[in-house]
């Protein structure tokens, strides 16, 4: 189930104000924190999965720096990234075990390989979500799964190599839903915060964490 919340994580980007951002013209943001509620539903009840629905997804951004964690009722996961220059990790915590996955600008980009190139449908429906007029748009998946994200055209995330940039999509998801293997899972925004980002989030600390290199990480998994 964790995978397939951070695997929708990476669809997120951009950031704006509710109470300062409508009838504006596109704001560009160096600097803030996004904070979303994660939700899981039978596709099919629509009822919630059991303990699947205090998730949250964090979101810190600061010049060519960006942070974004995943926090569950079993662990967490954090993945950092300096696009000036090209490194970033993975740092993963379940269950009492720590590691911690060293990324070159290459396995950055790897990572986020399938989300930097959808293309979308950006529909002529409109809906008012939180106080922000959003559009709605459409992409597929290599596996046919759709993916529904309603966002806000006035605001840019001026950072776009983080692990929720979403290119093709000009503005900021307030809503991202996608179906998969029986379960919804839902993105909302609940709160955005301009307050200055401590530089010290991006640090990598290594201490009681296991080390591995990407490639080694990647054919872990699949044994």
């Amino acid at each position: 189930m964790i995978k397939y919340i951070y695997f929708l994580a990476f669809l997120l980007a951009s950031f704006g104000k509710i109470e300062a951002q409508k009838n504006e013209a596109q704001k560009i943001v160096n600097e803030a924190t996004l904070m979303y509620k994660v939700e899981i539903k039978d596709s099919i009840t629509n009822q919630p999965v059991q303990n699947a629905n205090s998730n949250q997804y964090i979101i810190y951004t600061k010049g060519f720096s960006s942070r974004s964690d995943l926090i569950t009722s079993i662990g967490s996961e954090s993945a950092v990234y300096d696009s000036k220059k090209g490194s970033g990790y993975i740092a993963k915590s379940y269950s009492g075990q720590k590691l911690l996955i060293n990324l070159t600008k290459a396995n950055w980009f790897t990572q986020n390989a399938i989300f930097q190139q959808l293309k979308f449908n950006v529909t002529s429906e409109t809906k008012n979500i939180s106080g922000y007029d959003c559009k709605k748009a459409i992409s597929k998946l290599a596996s046919g799964e759709t993916i529904i994200v309603y966002f806000e055209p006035n605001i840019q995330l001026s950072n776009q190599d983080y692990t929720l940039a979403f290119p093709e999509l000009k503005g900021l998801p307030i809503v991202i839903e996608r179906e998969s293997k029986g379960k919804k899972f839902t993105y909302a925004l609940v709160d955005i915060i301009y307050d200055n980002v401590p530089s010290n989030l991006f640090e990598i600390v290594q201490k009681n964490y296991r080390i591995m290199n990407y490639e080694d990480a990647i054919k872990s998994q699949k044994n």
